[in-house]
């Protein structure tokens, strides 16, 4: 292990990294047609480097990317010239200075991590105390034609996939002729999870739920609005699908009330929500203490992003379930390096740090029309 002692942040870059997807993604909340995020490049007064992704989403947590990129440049001046491995003092510091920008402040904590993990020489995931373990992903379905869900299904399935994600929310006989059409066509074996994004109030949310049973549907997530705690408590203990916070958990003391009131069964943790890894670590004891199952999911990030998210389910075991197929979504694939999906399962490197590193002839000169 090298001596860290006298090293500080000396460099801090920051880089639009804006990917076209392959075609539009339409949630309950809001529509994308590209992931407009941004990259953060820490670099220390010994040359080691750290990156970091932020994949912001407006509707789930009010960043964009000019509202991160605003953001990152405060950051940069809070962290220049500090000690690069006082990641819980860093991590303090930038949500007390920015306390509602948690997916900026994620891509500096990842970076942060990055380096650490690289100064100690062992991948991310044990650096975080974890070891290999299988870690398989669902690919999901987004709100489009119903009538093109079945065959599309059939795909995901053909390409080794067992799990399948759909996104439900916005018309209420779509979203059940969508769901009936993917489950005809590839079986009752494939385990099938819907999300709303908040999309349904108390009586509708019940109503889908219960029309949904017939489909042997693992979970649901985030049917009601994230503030309604009552609701989603409700639904929970009238439901016949178990029911997933994601909205509703942002922080660590988001994490301690639902498990206080046992709101919900399971928790879906995020790095852009939850400020980045030392946060979400913090949210997974708690998960692990209450007995909450979690699952690890995300925004649109690329491979980078993905990759520091599956180190971090390799590091807690309460981690049973995986959302890790954002860059199927994208046109491009710009990142060196990371992990790989080989049917379902996602094979996580085990080179120093996150293991993934952009690739730099993109960021000069990105496609046309991104």
């Amino acid at each position: 292990m090298r001596e860290t002692a006298e090293q500080v942040i000396t460099g801090i870059e920051i880089r639009p990294f804006t990917i076209a997807l392959r075609g539009s993604v339409q949630i309950s909340s809001m529509n994308m047609e590209r992931a407009e995020n941004l990259l953060v490049k820490l670099v220390t007064s010994d040359g080691v480097c750290g990156w970091g992704e932020a994949s912001p989403m407006r509707s789930i947590t009010g960043e964009t990317q000019a509202v991160d990129l605003a953001a990152a440049a405060e950051l940069r001046t809070l962290l220049l010239g500090r000690n690069p491995l006082a990641i819980g003092a860093l991590s303090a510091l930038m949500a007390r200075h920015l306390p509602h920008n948690t997916t900026i402040r994620s891509a500096f904590d990842m970076a942060l991590y990055d380096i650490a993990a690289r100064y100690a020489s062992m991948p991310l995931y044990r650096f975080l105390g974890g070891e290999q373990r299988d870690l398989e992903t669902d690919i999901t379905i987004y709100i489009g034609d119903p009538g093109e869900a079945g065959a599309r299904a059939e795909q995901i399935i053909r390409a080794g996939f067992r799990v399948i994600k759909v996104k439900v929310g916005l018309d209420r006989q779509d979203d059940l002729t969508r769901v009936d059409l993917i489950r005809r066509a590839i079986g009752r074996t494939p385990r099938l999870r819907i999300d709303a994004n908040q999309a349904w109030g108390r009586t509708a949310a019940l109503s889908m739920l219960r029309s949904f049973e017939e489909h042997s549907i693992e979970f649901c997530e985030q049917p009601c609005p994230a503030a309604d705690l009552r609701t989603l408590k409700f639904l929970s203990a009238n439901s016949p699908i178990p029911i997933m916070a994601d909205e509703s958990l942002f922080t660590p003391q988001d994490a301690l009330a639902l498990d206080r009131d046992d709101v919900v069964p399971y928790f879906n943790i995020k790095l852009s929500k939850s400020g980045g890894l030392y946060q979400a670590q913090r949210i997974a004891h708690i998960a692990a203490a209450g007995g909450r199952v979690c699952m690890i999911g995300g925004m649109s990030e690329s491979r980078l992003g993905v990759t520091a998210a599956a180190h971090f389910a390799l590091a807690n075991p309460i981690i049973e379930f995986c959302d890790l197929d954002s860059f199927h979504e994208h046109r491009d694939d710009p990142i060196h390096g990371g992990v790989t999906i080989r049917d379902g399962k996602v094979i996580v490197p085990d080179e120093p740090g996150i293991g993934a590193v952009p690739d730099e002839s993109y960021l000069a000169s990105p496609p046309a029309g991104v």
